[in-house]
């Protein structure tokens, strides 16, 4: 019993939960303690806009303050992509071949993967297939709900209405009245339209890396197995299976010209747009950011896949895919570590007192530090030369006073945090 224990904790997607907080999962906690009103106020100042944080926020009075709880209302959202996919797929495929797109859709590793990290992407995936099925069914009220939710969810929802958008022209159904209804949450976005604009023209300083041909021909196997790059040397392999995805792509086009345009323009349009300005102007692609691609490739194979005339046939690429993502789950989670603050912070919380601070080396492990230190307020970033910390780390927008250019006078202890997690103990005379 303890080995297949250890095997579920350590070798499948379950050790996500239970493994160290990275920084922006602590910065998503300390954005969602204010009340709402400051929580809107201060990510007035970030990329992302505050629903989540919201959510967070209320989500965090019922679940408490546990990493594995405060993980899980990303689960639920995920649960929910999975079953709404599941709904989706019983009125456009059959009931039987839906719990194909369940599963699917609820073992996919780029879904998996977030769905149990503290950030917005569950929900924005969840936003992105609650928006599919209800404006390919015309029930224009949800969709409104569902798309103004996407909207104050992430900065780049707006990609999947100008695709919806674009797909009534191609299908010959954009009037007047659909384009309006399809626009319609843009409207109740205009409020917050001046704050991503700012935000957009204050992005200059970012951490975000050139786009080169090896992630462009790459980009739809690294979307669906949330592929960045860890462990080295397996672009080969999602270069190959962005063909197999294309493929299969092809194959819903081929049988079903009209149906696939709706899961195939949030692909390709946003994917070019982004792509497109990384290259020429400067660079926007996270493979995160984009997991709405994620989702609209899920249902595009799964179209694919049910284009296959031959039941037989159909059934063992049904049972390939199955066996891929599964097999993806089991491979990745070894090299996705994040870096183990949780345990640092066991031994220093053990024996230090009130009168000790800690002080992150560099602002890069400050946000961990402040979350699992058993007194986050006596947190700070070691600073001697006063350097600007860019915008983009996200601590000056949570603790706009961390940053210090000297340790605090004996007798007090000072818990000098190293970026890997290791510390030393200073004393300074």
């Amino acid at each position: 019993m303890p080995t297949i224990l250890n095997f579920l904790i350590y070798h499948t997607p379950l050790f996500y939960l239970v493994q160290s907080l990275w920084r922006d999962e602590a910065f998503s906690f300390f954005m969602a303690k204010p009340g709402p009103l400051q929580i809107i106020i201060n990510t007035a100042n970030d990329f992302n806009p505050p629903l989540y944080y919201l959510l967070l926020h209320f989500w965090m009075i019922v679940a408490g303050h546990r990493d594995e709880a405060l993980r899980l209302l990303s689960l639920v959202f995920h649960i929910l992509t999975a079953y709404t996919a599941f709904k989706f797929s019983q009125k456009v495929f059959s009931r039987r071949f839906a719990y194909f797109v369940l599963l699917f859709t609820l073992f996919n590793p780029m879904l998996v993967y977030y769905a149990f990290e503290m950030r917005m992407y569950s929900l924005y995936a969840f936003l992105t297939i609650a928006s599919l099925y209800f404006i390919y069914f015309k029930n224009w009220k949800w969709y409104t709900l569902s798309a103004v939710m996407g909207l104050y969810t992430h900065s780049f929802f707006p990609l999947i209405i100008a695709s919806y958008t674009i797909y009534y022209w191609a299908t010959k159904q954009l009037n007047k009245k659909n384009f309006l209804l399809i626009f319609k949450p843009v409207l109740f976005y205009l409020p917050w339209l001046p704050v991503i604009i700012s935000q957009f023209f204050h992005s200059q300083n970012s951490w975000l890396f050139p786009v080169d041909l090896q992630l462009v021909t790459s980009v739809l196997g690294n979307l669906f197995t949330n592929y960045e790059g860890t462990p080295g040397g397996l672009w080969r392999y999602t270069f190959f299976l962005s063909l197999l995805i294309f493929y299969f792509l092809y194959l819903a086009r081929k049988r079903f010209q009209k149906k696939s345009l709706i899961f195939l323009i949030p692909i390709f349009i946003p994917l070019a747009l982004i792509l497109g300005y990384s290259s020429i102007k400067q660079p926007l692609y996270v493979n995160r950011y984009l997991i709405f691609v994620t989702v609209f490739e899920i249902m595009g194979i799964s179209l694919g896949v049910w284009s296959i005339k031959n039941k037989l046939t159909r059934s063992v690429w049904a049972a390939f895919w199955l066996m891929l993502v599964v097999y993806v789950n089991l491979f990745l989670p070894r090299y996705l570590k994040k870096t183990d603050f949780k345990s640092t912070f066991l031994e220093i919380n053990r024996i230090s007192t009130r009168s000790d601070s800690v002080f992150a080396k560099t602002p890069i492990g400050f946000l961990e530090s402040a979350y699992y230190n058993n007194f986050p307020e006596k947190t700070y970033i070691y600073n001697p030369d006063n350097i600007k910390i860019p915008n983009y780390i996200g601590t000056t927008l949570v603790f706009p006073n961390a940053s210090k250019s000297s340790f605090p006078p004996s007798p007090s202890r000072t818990f000098l945090i190293q970026d890997d997690a290791g510390f030393e103990v200073v004393i300074n005379n």
